[in-house]
């Protein structure tokens, strides 16, 4: 394969993490969707942290707020790997077979596409299910305790959408000019244990869960209407119509500051920002999940901060609202 061969091969890349099954169940025989871009020079192969690109690969790494995004393209197939603290996903896609495979904390999943055949294969310490489609037959065998076995395909699906969110955001492949591009907007703080020496709903009680915040940050090149969009762990706080976002701009919302004299309007219900650690997801008015924020047991008074802003890790540090961290 030569290097653009590469070039073409690797503009595949954008449909790959099809998923072939439709959130926890499979209501026929499906497969991955390529979305081949031809005329593409290998000089204009994008490139955004780390590229190894030889004769015979070509390797791109992305540091992501979803997590470490690798795709690799050779003579033999397409891969493509998202690595995230707690778990790992991988695509295969080559001429003769395709894989999404699971790798959690308490089980794993497997999904293997070979011809007209899909299999299913989910593990954990306490069972074991096998499901075998194809032409709308379906063979089962199961051992033990599989309960997690939905749930396991439920996260599968919603990292396979982080991937394409991923794909969306970082990689400009040429001849996908006039495709969606995904908002670019992060959440890059918050502060889910106030210490009594803020009072960021202004209504002079330092000592209150009241005085709780979320900040979202616009790290991409347009305004962003936020109208509709809500922030999600449980509970469900919908962002108020009108509320735009220019490029290199932040917004934040008040737990108790529904009419945002200090923040930006909201309603809903606040979500929890457990000071034990919580995992909060903001999705757009189409329902897409957007950006993702998980932290760990809390230091009183001080908020996560993604560093840099927008598309870095999170760290412990002064409260910053409103501006950069």
């Amino acid at each position: 394969m030569n290097l653009s061969d590469i070039a073409i091969v690797a503009s595949i890349i954008a449909g790959l993490a099809s998923v072939p099954f439709v959130a926890s169940t499979i209501s026929g025989d499906y497969g991955p969707i390529g979305n081949i871009v031809m005329n593409m020079s290998a000089d204009n192969i994008p490139g955004e942290l780390s590229r190894l690109l030889t004769n015979e690969k070509f390797e791109q790494t992305y540091q992501t707020p979803f997590g470490r995004f690798t795709i690799t393209v050779t003579s033999e197939g397409i891969y493509q790997e998202l690595v995230r603290p707690d778990r790992k996903v991988l695509v295969e896609e080559t001429p003769d077979y395709t894989k999404w495979e699971l790798v959690a904390q308490n089980y794993n999943l497997v999904v293997n596409k070979t011809g007209t055949k899909i299999t299913e294969t989910f593990t954990s310490p306490d069972g074991y299910q096998e499901v075998a489609r194809e032409m709308g037959n379906v063979e089962e065998v199961v051992r033990g305790n599989v309960e997690n076995y939905g749930e396991a395909k439920n996260l599968l699906q919603e990292e396979l959408q982080r991937m394409e969110k991923i794909k969306q955001d970082y990689m400009s492949i040429p001849g996908t000019e006039n495709a969606t591009s995904g908002e670019k907007i992060a959440i890059n703080e918050l502060l889910p244990d106030p210490n009594g020496t803020q009072d960021y709903n202004g209504d002079g009680n330092f000592t209150d869960a009241g005085d709780e915040f979320i900040e979202l940050y616009n790290y991409g090149d347009s305004e962003v209407d936020l109208s509709g969009w809500e922030l999600r762990d449980g509970n469900v706080l919908t962002i108020a119509d009108g509320t735009l976002l220019n490029p290199g701009d932040f917004v934040y919302f008040v737990s108790g500051d529904k009419n945002g004299d200090y923040g930006e309007e909201w309603s809903g219900s606040w979500p929890s920002l457990t000071n034990s650690g919580d995992e909060i997801k903001l999705y757009n008015s189409e329902e897409e999940l957007v950006n993702e924020l998980s932290y760990g047991s809390s230091t009183p008074g001080k908020s996560w901060s993604r560093i840099p802003d927008g598309t870095g890790g999170t760290e412990e540090r002064d409260p910053t609202p409103g501006v950069s961290n």
